[in-house]
């Protein structure tokens, strides 16, 4: 307040309003900035697909993994801001994809634990971030397989050549068994090969059959041989093929169903740890009963696929491998190694496994 006009009998006062018009007015413009900062502030900026982490997973499965599918992608989940959930198919091994992965997160300065649960054959990838939060997880769960039947499929008498039928059957890109007759010229070739392109391989071993002509003399089992004969042969055969874990009979009707010399076939077996397939020669074999007794694992051929060597035949005996298959759930079914045969299961065995058929190995029974 200023004091004004003096010359006058009575002070009179007024109010300066200069001061407070200007705090007015910087209030004024205060508020002015404040509102505008407020309405003109730039609203955080989303990640862009490519650089939000979860994104960045899905791209590193779908591009880098292969056999893989996408479940479910999650983001409402209560204890982890999002999660991802696939699937792989049975047999599948993950190691390798999970060390990559473990790369990958390093790049993008994330960590990653792994919890393994083989009960529920499933992996949990938990992603932290830099301090150590749980930003998301990953769950890879291994999808069991709807298998129609399990087909065990042996294809006997390789070793005597090797040609375009013996290159057909090794081509067959699901596995086989290959049962080969030691000591023949391409012996070990075939069986080298086999077991390079994922096929299993026993030993055929030539066994006295009813009729007995004449054949494979240096390692053929003759019924009435002594066990260390027996012993001499089985091992010089294991030596032509140690990568056989079992071994079929090659002809034997005469010495499958003699119990002496079943019982002596078993002493070897078992100390060479070797298991066996009756290739089902006789009605008479007493295999079964024999190497049980020595807890030898052992199958039996339920069915020939080319006993009658023609095209018709051949057809008709798959077609039942298969029904029985989903009959019994694995069948145990010998070809041999001939041209047609390799054509109609080169032409058959993709059509079973597209309708849900398994072809598998011994080991896997």
């Amino acid at each position: 307040m200023n004091r004004v006009f003096k010359h006058l009998k009575k002070d009179f006062w007024y109010r300066d309003h200069r001061v407070e018009r200007g705090i007015l007015i910087a209030l004024g413009i205060l508020i002015i900035i404040a509102l505008l900062a407020l309405f003109l502030k730039p609203t955080s900026r989303e990640l862009p697909v490519d650089e939000d982490f979860m994104n960045l997973t899905f791209h590193f499965f779908q591009d880098s993994v292969q056999d893989m599918t996408l479940i479910k992608a999650d983001t409402t989940v209560s204890d982890s801001a999002w999660l991802l959930f696939y699937e792989y198919p049975e047999g599948k091994s993950i190691v390798e994809d999970l060390v990559y992965f473990g790369l990958f997160c390093g790049e993008h300065v994330k960590r990653c634990s792994v919890q393994s649960d083989s009960m529920n054959k499933q992996v949990t990838l938990t992603v932290l971030d830099g301090k150590g939060n749980i930003e998301g997880r990953i769950l890879l769960h291994q999808r069991e397989e709807k298998i129609k039947g399990k087909i065990l499929l042996i294809i006997d008498d390789f070793g005597y050549i090797y040609g375009e039928t013996e290159k057909e059957f090794l081509a067959l890109n699901t596995p086989l068994t290959f049962s080969i007759i030691p000591g023949h010229p391409y012996t070990k070739k075939i069986a080298h090969l086999a077991l390079q392109k994922g096929h299993s391989v026993i030993i055929h071993m030539p066994m006295e059959p009813i009729h007995y002509r004449g054949d494979e003399e240096e390692y053929i089992l003759m019924d009435g041989m002594d066990l260390n004969e027996i012993d001499y042969r089985i091992s010089k055969a294991i030596a032509a093929l140690p990568m056989a874990k079992g071994m079929n009979n090659h002809m034997g009707s005469r010495v499958t169903q003699s119990l002496e010399m079943m019982h002596k076939i078993a002493h070897v077996l078992e100390k060479n740890n070797l298991f066996f397939v009756d290739s089902y020669t006789t009605n008479k074999t007493v295999i079964k009963k024999v190497l049980q007794a020595y807890d030898i694992p052992v199958y039996e051929r339920d069915i020939f696929i080319d006993h009658e060597y023609n095209e018709a035949s051949i057809r008709r005996q798959v077609d039942k491998m298969a029904k029985i298959a989903e009959k019994k759930g694995l069948v145990v079914a010998i070809g041999h190694n001939r041209p047609m045969t390799a054509k109609i299961l080169s032409e058959k065995i993709p059509i079973l496994e597209k309708e849900g058929f398994k072809f598998i190995t011994p080991g896997d029974v």
